[in-house]
């Protein structure tokens, strides 16, 4: 078994990372893995991964991607590597061959692979995310919720040319197909990009079982009414967890977060390290504090709540004076069958 390396992030009195994993209401095993580390260097890095090709397959899969990916991760500060997106890439690459060589050698492995979303924060402030597959990255911003990458999936791709609608992907049925993956193919495209951030931004990686089960909109209800809560991070991510099985927890759902504190980005600054990044600190607290001056909407709950009570009532809803009459043509025409049956004896 893989060991992983680097430092494993524990929550603690300032905890500014979060991590949550479940095995759903549906799944008898949890194929996700995850988690989060940091180096001495000051780096934090996230991942999220999906495991796919059966209980055994998926696990280990996803389980030997986060080794590979973390164990990269630890060696980096020694590399001298200043290129995270290389980093990234490399990371995910070298997990591919590794899990493509484990199967090659066990034919019951046969197939296996896994998706990947992994977040760097770098000791000089910078953001990278790295993805392959459905598995998501966010960003939350001001009490706004923006996705960071887009899913390698059928449906994804059939959006993007216009083919389907946002309604009609949430229900198509090749929504679980996805189009790239880690350890299944000799070689793997990894999709990257760089991420600006500011102090009081929240970052949110997370596998299906999350995005493809609950909304953007309800995913960003759960994160802001955690804002003002005790240690946000570690509430916002039960809540999520337990959102994803309220909506009927048909996967594996498993989340991470991470958040950058008032006077991160001051901190970062008087190292002296990437001027040329350097921002309105003041303001971008400021503005990632507040939720637009906005009116407080549902929480996430209630709106589940609303829609089973719509559902429940469009279910036992009289249908008005055609309903009755129908029900009266009903009645009588049981009637007339068992007296014509009665009748026939």
């Amino acid at each position: 078994m893989s060991s992983y390396g680097g430092e494993r992030d524990e929550p603690n009195a300032e905890t500014v990372v979060a991590y949550r994993s479940d095995v759903g209401r549906v799944r008898a095993a949890n194929e996700d893995d995850g988690g989060s580390f940091r180096r001495a260097d000051g780096a934090r890095l996230l991942v999220v991964a999906d495991g796919m090709g059966g209980h055994r397959g998926g696990a280990t899969a996803s389980r030997e991607a986060l080794a590979t990916i973390a164990g990269a991760f630890a060696a980096g500060a020694s590399a001298g590597s200043s290129d995270p997106a290389e980093a990234l890439r490399t990371a995910i690459e070298l997990a591919n061959e590794h899990i493509h060589a484990i199967a090659a050698g066990d034919p019951g492995l046969a197939g296996m692979g896994t998706t990947v979303v992994a977040f760097l924060l770098g000791a000089d402030g910078r953001g990278t995310v790295a993805h392959v597959g459905d598995s998501r990255a966010y960003r939350l911003r001001g009490g706004r919720l923006e996705a960071l990458t887009t899913d390698h999936s059928v449906v994804a791709e059939m959006l993007r040319r216009g083919a389907l609608t946002a309604e009609e992907a949430a229900y198509h049925p090749r929504r679980n197909e996805i189009l790239r993956s880690v350890g299944v193919l000799e070689n793997v495209d990894v999709e990257i990009g760089e991420v600006e951030l500011a102090d009081g931004d929240w970052i949110l990686l997370c596998s299906d079982g999350l995005g493809g089960v609950v909304s953007d909109a309800e995913i960003e209800e759960v994160l802001v009414a955690a804002l003002s809560a005790p240690q946000p991070l570690e509430r916002a991510a039960e809540a999520l967890v337990d959102l994803a099985n309220e909506c009927g927890g048909p996967d594996n759902v498993t989340v991470a977060l991470l958040a950058l504190p008032p006077g991160w980005r001051a901190r970062i600054d008087s190292q002296g390290l990437r001027p040329e990044m350097r921002e309105d600190a003041d303001g971008r607290a400021a503005e990632s504090a507040l939720v637009d001056g906005r009116e407080p909407r549902p929480r996430a709950r209630e709106i589940l709540a609303a829609r089973s009570k719509a559902r429940n009532e469009s279910i036992t809803r009289p249908l008005g004076a055609v309903g009755s009459a129908l029900r009266i043509v009903a009645i009588v025409l049981f009637a007339a069958l068992a007296w014509l049956l009665w009748q026939s004896r």
